[in-house]
């Protein structure tokens, strides 16, 4: 059974538009999809229609999703990327919590300084908490509230049989070598010339039901995969067949595909 899911997407994603608010809500399609979906791992790679510069602010929205509205002001300064964050979606995730403080409950926190009985943390509560552990200073954490009221006593922890966001990397290389910075049980491409994907849903389900570590790969808005990809991957799927327009945007793309991954996952 899957257990870490890992979606690729290019950094040519956004290069339609010279809108940066548009730009900015169709990130948010894809990290609110990631999040629905219980995606491990978005890698942001490079194809020949994109740049480095669309591909960090691909990676500064998705991060900034990621990331817990309480700890955003601290952790990212006001930079032009950031400035229509207020399209985004709200991932409404485990890790983002709305309510205040329960003892036993896991939150992520920044590490603000060191003192002689610890590290200071915000961990969005009213007041900062105090971990009795030495941390490294502006590092992101994940705490379990031990003890609150005048004082709140938070430890490391590690959350489990929890959905607790997606990483995001941006890998400035061409697909075919950023699929090989990492180890992947399986590899499925998706691809309007792939195979339609009612054809092999026995088989894409004995992969999702036998892998641990899944990559799938998706193409960019001007061009999909490479076919030098071919030899590297264990499956071309299309899984949009009969498809009722000329193109599928990215977006449309991961949220489809997805879709049809969770529905044969969780099948009994």
């Amino acid at each position: 059974m899957v257990s870490i899911l890992s979606i690729f997407i290019p950094d040519s994603l956004t290069i339609e538009s010279k809108d940066k608010k548009i730009k900015t809500y169709k990130v948010g399609i894809i990290g609110r999809t990631a999040a629905i979906f219980r995606v491990n791992e978005i890698i942001i790679y490079h194809d020949e229609f994109g740049n480095s510069k669309e591909g960090k602010f691909i990676k500064d929205i998705l991060t900034y999703m990621d990331t817990p509205q309480y700890l955003r002001k601290d952790i990212f300064p006001l930079t032009n990327n950031l400035r229509y964050v207020g399209v985004l979606p709200p991932l409404r995730t485990p890790h983002h919590p709305t309510g205040q403080p329960k003892v036993g409950e896991l939150r992520q926190g920044l590490t603000l300084k060191s003192t002689k009985k610890g590290t200071i943390v915000n961990i969005g509560a009213k007041r900062l908490a105090l971990c009795k552990e030495k941390l490294p200073i502006y590092k992101v954490y994940t705490f379990r509230i031990k003890k609150l009221g005048k004082r709140i006593l938070v430890e490391r922890d590690i959350p489990e049989n929890v959905y607790w966001g997606y990483k995001v990397k941006y890998i400035n290389k061409p697909i075919e070598k950023a699929i090989k910075m990492k180890k992947y049980d399986s590899i499925i491409a998706t691809s309007r010339k792939g195979v339609p994907i009612t054809f092999v849903l026995e088989e894409i389900e004995n992969i999702i039901h036998n892998t641990h570590h899944l990559a799938i790969l998706f193409g960019g808005p001007y061009k999909g995969l490479p076919t030098t990809l071919d030899r590297e991957i264990d499956m071309k799927i299309n899984t949009i067949p009969n498809q009722g327009t000329e193109t599928v945007r990215t977006e449309e793309a991961v949220l489809a595909t997805l879709s049809i991954f969770n529905m044969l996952q969780h099948k009994k």
